[in-house]
């Protein structure tokens, strides 16, 4: 009798281990630590946005997930974050396609000199290129979240442009891309680190350059630039991501990936609107600073557009040379057109606060 009721106390007594061993689910009590690399600069709109971004996903965890934040570029810059996300140097990092190019050929149609009107408009346009073509060279990345920026603002020191002739001779910086788009507009480029471009503009290095207008105002470029035009119509998009590890991501329990998503999503949405405030906010600062800004005419905006149709061929062949199929290509380019008058049109039926609402002079 003693026998059986020990052992029965002993079932009890395991069954009851079982039950609050599986109370928790699957759910770890050990931490999972991240690191979380930015090459902003810890005072840019955005350094701010990645590390809130990071800060929320561990508040949504309750604290199974710690993320430390490194801005400026202290773990990983730019051009390397693609290579330092595989090789573990960091968890997750943030960049953009044209830092790496080559890296991401069926991305970098995005960033051909196509029109985008706005920042909200174009990562939008973006997510939807993702999610429909799904490239396969993000296969070692995982993507958390994706937002874009246009270049549109042609910042000059001391040269008005207000027509095609007037790029011709200039000497701007830009890359990748949007290099291609300044040789089609007939002025030479230069590929200037963006942290070098406020000095070799006050030093004459170069006489100005084809950016987001944004940075007449978050990288001082009004205080070296006498004129900007608003040059949407050949508006290259610079796509910017924060990715993760693939290894890692498939590493995390389900329910800590379902918040990263969702947390993730928000911000697609946040970067997007930050993209046309930071705009709008850039080209009123340069007006009240006495910079002279204009915008393109619809007649000058489309010379400047026919002007910079040989680089979306160029980029067809190019990617033909890679064994890509040419039609599926151009059908791409077609696609992303066909995206930014779905999404203009949205941005204008939402009332977002963006830069083509500002009514500026024209050429």
């Amino acid at each position: 009798m003693k026998k059986i009721i020990f052992l029965s106390l002993a079932l009890i007594i395991i069954a009851t281990l079982s039950l609050a061993g599986c109370s928790g689910g699957s759910q770890s009590t050990e931490v999972i630590k991240l690191s979380n690399a930015c090459y902003f600069p810890p005072t840019h709109a955005f350094s701010a946005m990645q590390e809130q971004w990071g800060k929320d996903i561990m508040a949504k965890s309750n604290g199974r997930v710690e993320i430390t934040f490194y801005p400026g570029g202290s773990l990983v810059k730019a051009p390397d974050a693609p290579a330092s996300l595989e090789k573990g140097i960091a968890d997750i990092a943030n960049s953009h396609v044209g830092y790496t190019p080559g890296r991401f050929p069926e991305s970098e149609a995005l960033d051909l000199p196509i029109g985008y009107p706005s920042g909200w408009v174009g990562s939008h346009v973006a997510q939807d290129f993702m999610n429909k073509y799904k490239p396969k060279e993000w296969e070692n990345l995982h993507l958390l979240v994706l937002h874009a920026g246009t270049t549109a603002g042609l910042e000059t020191s001391n040269k008005k442009i207000t027509k095609l002739e007037d790029v011709k001779g200039l000497t701007l910086r830009g890359a990748g891309e949007v290099a291609d788009a300044i040789t089609a507009l007939g002025a030479t480029a230069r590929d200037i680190p963006m942290v070098e471009m406020y000095d070799s503009v006050s030093k004459g290095v170069v006489d100005g350059t084809l950016v987001g207008i944004e940075t007449l105002q978050n990288w001082n470029m009004a205080d070296v630039c006498k004129y900007a035009t608003f040059a949407w119509q050949v508006g290259n998009m610079y796509t910017f991501y924060i990715a993760m590890n693939n290894a890692k991501w498939n590493s995390l329990p389900k329910d800590i990936q379902k918040i990263f998503t969702e947390v993730s999503e928000e911000y697609n949405e946040k970067f997007a609107l930050k993209w046309n405030e930071l705009d709008v906010n850039s080209i009123n600062y340069a007006i009240s600073k006495g910079i002279n800004v204009l915008a393109l005419s619809d007649s000058e905006g489309q010379r400047f557009k026919d002007a910079v149709q040989p680089v979306m061929t160029k980029y067809v062949d190019k990617m033909g040379g890679k064994g890509f199929d040419k039609k599926d290509m151009q059908a791409r380019i077609d696609y992303i057109k066909s995206r930014i008058t779905y999404w203009e049109d949205q941005e204008k039926k939402k009332s977002i606060n963006s830069p083509m609402n500002i009514k500026l002079p024209t050429s």
